[in-house]
């Protein structure tokens, strides 16, 4: 699975980044997990999976999902307190419901 983290600058979101990587299980090992400003999405959003969508960019939701229409793309926003938090495996454990 293809995962971007969507966010205004991409510097507190490597953080998250890496806390979902520590939580990813042994099957999981192979996901692919990076965090991009929603500036540099138009150029790779059809190379993802799954987009989670950082609180303080949320607004442009729309904007998102208008971009990814002509791919099968999951989209999500990630929980403010969450994100606040890097609470990675809870956003694993998010992803893994969506999964199913």
């Amino acid at each position: 699975m293809n995962i971007l983290l969507v966010c205004a600058c991409g510097a507190s979101t490597s953080i998250v980044v890496e806390a979902m990587k520590e939580s990813l299980s042994e099957d999981e090992k192979n996901y692919f997990i990076e965090a991009k400003s929603v500036q540099e999405i138009r150029d790779c959003i059809g190379k993802y999976d799954v987009i989670l969508i950082a609180p303080q960019i949320r607004y442009q939701k729309k904007r998102i999902e208008k971009l990814a229409e002509p791919y099968d793309i999951v989209i999500e926003d990630i929980d403010p307190s969450t994100y606040g938090t890097c609470n990675g495996k809870k956003i694993m454990d998010v992803l893994r419901k969506l999964k199913k």
